[in-house]
């Protein structure tokens, strides 16, 4: 069942969590405790949620989970019974997903089946092997452990290949340090976060979800309102995980141990993080790492005061940005037309863009 919950405002949440320690003290934001359990296996990141929460207020904002914090007691959607058979609907659909697209959407409803899923990024990385998106589906996908290891993740390193194909991306070389560090390689670990430190850009690829979903579920025939279709599409891009949380915390961020060579690199990957990260969560927790590593009082004060600036920004982007969600939930039609339009539009700048560089397009009005 796809249950619809709502969040607090993104500006709200992230203002209070402003307010707490440094990220030596406060880790990086981990699970909801709504969510569900993981599954079974030894992740190396984050698990993936079992169903998927609405987008925030009205935009779509990337964060563990997709959520921050719970206002209260959920608000059922009108749409409920219509998203719950859209969703068991679609799971029958793609069972027998073909195209590159469609299977890459198999693969993020695949959240207990961790084979499954695999067969399935690895189906649409196959079929688009320039598609980013796919490369780091996949090769997230299988930093999860399992034993024996899985066939499509045992013949190919797919982080290594991830990092190859997308070698201006920080985040690969992020991940890269966490199996390093993991396997007792402390240099390499270091030269990862060095190597990361100096990429051009620091992209997930979360902000592609929702218009994959959208460009599939708009023109399917199915005789329910374009705004559950818009509604779905919002709740599955907002259940994405994001792989580099974890990793990032345990080279950067965790109490024990790091040598002055880990301590120099990770501020420097804060810093860059910061400032090209391609969502608002990659640059917050950019800064975090920044202040956390700091060799000066002046370094720090800087990072803290980039990570308000970073609130700021995402702020500004919440109050400019139509309240779609609201929008999809009206009883009259025109204004549900328009919350399908808003959405549509929104998806699309944000795959354009990234999260960022939407938000900023947004606020500037162009």
């Amino acid at each position: 069942m796809m249950n619809d919950m709502r969040f607090r405002s993104l500006a709200l949440a992230l203002t209070l969590a402003c307010a707490g320690p440094p990220l030596a003290a406060q880790p990086l934001p981990e699970r909801s405790p709504m969510l569900p359990a993981p599954r079974a296996v030894i992740p190396l990141g984050p698990s993936v949620a079992q169903q998927p929460p609405a987008a925030p207020g009205g935009t779509l904002t990337e964060s563990p989970k997709g959520a921050e914090a719970q206002t209260g007691p959920e608000r059922p959607s009108r749409w409920q019974a219509a998203l719950n058979q859209l969703d068991a609907d679609l799971r029958l659909r793609l069972l027998t997903a073909s195209e590159p697209p469609t299977a890459w959407l198999a693969g993020e409803l695949d959240t207990t089946d961790i084979e499954s899923q695999v067969r399935h990024y690895t189906e649409a990385r196959t079929a688009a092997p320039q598609e980013r998106l796919y490369q780091a589906s996949l090769a997230s996908a299988c930093l999860v452990r399992v034993r024996p290891q899985l066939a499509p993740c045992e013949a190919v390193d797919r982080l290594a290949d991830w990092a190859r194909r997308d070698n201006d991306n920080g985040v690969p070389s992020v991940l890269l340090a966490e199996r390093a560090r993991l396997r007792g390689e402390l240099d390499l670990a270091a030269s990862n976060v060095e190597e990361a430190a100096t990429a051009r850009r620091f992209d997930d690829y979360w902000s592609q979800g929702a218009l994959h979903w959208w460009n599939y579920l708009r023109p399917l025939p199915m005789d329910v309102d374009p705004a559950v279709k818009a509604k779905a599409a919002a709740n599955y891009a907002a259940q994405r995980d994001l792989p580099w949380t974890n990793s990032l915390h345990a080279v950067c961020a965790d109490p024990g141990e790091r040598s002055d060579r880990m301590k120099a690199a990770c501020a420097r990957l804060g810093e860059a993080m910061m400032m090209r990260g391609a969502t608002f969560a990659l640059q917050r927790a950019g800064a975090r790492i920044a202040e956390t590593n700091a060799a000066a009082p002046a370094a720090r004060a800087a990072a803290q005061a980039r990570h308000a600036s970073i609130l700021e920004t995402s702020a500004r982007c919440a109050q400019a940005q139509p309240d779609f969600a609201m929008a999809l939930e009206s009883a009259a039609p025109a204004t549900r037309s328009r919350g399908v339009e808003q959405f549509g539009a929104w998806a699309g700048a944000q795959a354009r863009d990234g999260e960022v560089g939407a938000c900023e397009r947004l606020v500037a009005g162009k």
